[in-house]
């Protein structure tokens, strides 16, 4: 597995600082580390474990998209979970959740899959409607150059977050619940006896506890001590000046560059894609490759006509990367192979903010042995047979030609 999901499981007896006790480890302080601590925290003794600042990785490097019903679609009772958590949660601390309509180009070739797609959604009680290139043009005036697309599909219940605000208000609810969120301490591996979990040793002494999860991305498989088919991949984003407002267009997906935009408060446009997998794992990287930044500069004016001047302002990638599945969905499982009182949480796959709310229910329904309000079978790990591998192609929207 490439070197980098080796087993890490270390018996209890080493010689070291006293050791101390929580009723729950949470290894991991982005986004799914955290939304457990949220919820595990009201009625337990939970610490957080961070390596460097919480949202330092992924988390803090992400879109913020709130698309999860269209990116969700085969796994709806989560979808509807999420969506419906952030609209609850809006007004939490210095949280917000814009509410906006997400837009999917389309070229499929017949506009009737697009009308049937809808209308399966809407069955199961989503707003989504397909447009013909003439009703998007009514719906959305002098926004998209639709020449290349058959029409679009439009999921009403959608919108964006500013990630670090949302992770620093999880830990905050979190902390306020009585967890203790420590920064700057890095986890070598999980103490086991007897095959149960017992803590973790970390570099600065052991901690323990008879339960642990594991939510450290790519990293997990290696920290957890199991074999788990997960790879590193980055995606990359840009923000771009502007001239004009575009305050009031929608989220929107090109199905041929396979970029997506969604408007920034200040009047930018933030852009993101361009997923590749990292080759080197632990490899940092803080810049976007320049074929990315090529697609940008051809797509967008041509996507979205007012924006022909429209200049790079920032431009940003995962430093070390997110963490992929060969099927997009997350792991979120305690591990047959592994040692009893473990849970992992991996494999956002690049939407771990948008199912944030539902991955943290889930690992709690782990955590406690109670029942979630969405079936948990779909993020068990087994479900890639004995002789899953990490070799697996990106499924994700993704556009080839912009890795490094």
């Amino acid at each position: 597995m490439r070197g980098y999901t080796t087993h890490s499981h270390e018996p209890i007896g080493a010689v070291g600082i006293e050791p101390m006790t929580s009723d729950i480890l949470i290894v991991g302080g982005g986004i799914a580390g955290l939304s457990a601590a949220r919820e595990l925290a009201p009625d337990h003794d939970v610490t957080v474990l961070e390596r460097n600042e919480i949202a330092s990785g992924a988390t803090g490097h992400a879109s913020g998209l709130v698309t999860v019903v269209a990116d969700y679609a085969e796994r709806r009772e989560a979808a509807r979970y999420s969506i419906e958590f952030f609209r609850e949660y809006d007004g939490t601390g210095q949280f917000s959740f814009h509410e906006l309509p997400f837009v999917q180009l389309r070229t499929t070739p017949e506009l009737s899959g697009l009308r049937d797609e809808a209308a399966d959604f809407r069955d199961d009680g989503f707003s989504v409607t397909a447009h013909d290139v003439a009703a998007l043009e009514d719906r959305y005036p002098n926004v998209f150059d639709l020449s290349v697309h058959t029409g679009a599909v439009v999921f009403d219940d959608a919108g964006w977050v500013d990630p670090y605000t949302y992770a620093a208000t999880l830990a905050d609810e979190a902390r306020n619940d009585g967890a203790d969120v420590r920064t700057n301490t890095e986890v070598t591996g999980l103490i086991v006896d007897d095959g149960a979990v017992r803590g973790v040793r970390t570099d600065d002494g052991d901690r323990r506890a008879d339960r642990v999860v594991v939510a450290a991305g790519w990293r997990t498989p290696e920290l957890a001590g199991v074999e788990l088919p997960v790879r590193p991949f980055r995606y990359q984003t840009a923000n771009l000046e502007t001239g004009v407002s575009v305050t009031d267009y929608p989220i929107a997906w090109d199905q041929e560059s396979r970029l997506y935009w969604r408007p920034e408060h200040n009047g930018e446009l933030h852009v993101g894609g361009g997923a590749y997998y990292v080759s080197e794992p632990g490899s940092i990287r803080s810049t976007t490759v320049e074929g990315f930044k090529r697609l940008i500069a051809r797509t967008v004016p041509d996507r979205l006509p007012a924006l022909t001047d429209a200049r790079l302002a920032t431009d940003n990638t995962c430093p070390s990367g997110d963490s992929a599945t060969p099927d997009h969905l997350p792991i979120i499982d305690s591990p047959p192979n592994g040692p009893s009182g473990l849970v992992v949480a991996t494999g956002l796959h690049g939407f771990g903010i948008m199912a944030g709310p539902a991955i943290g229910r889930a690992i709690r329904a782990l955590v406690v042995e109670a029942d979630a309000p969405f079936p948990l079978e779909p993020y068990r790990c087994d479900r890639f047979g004995p002789n899953a591998s990490w070799e697996f192609p990106y499924i994700a929207p993704t556009a080839a030609e912009t890795g490094p």
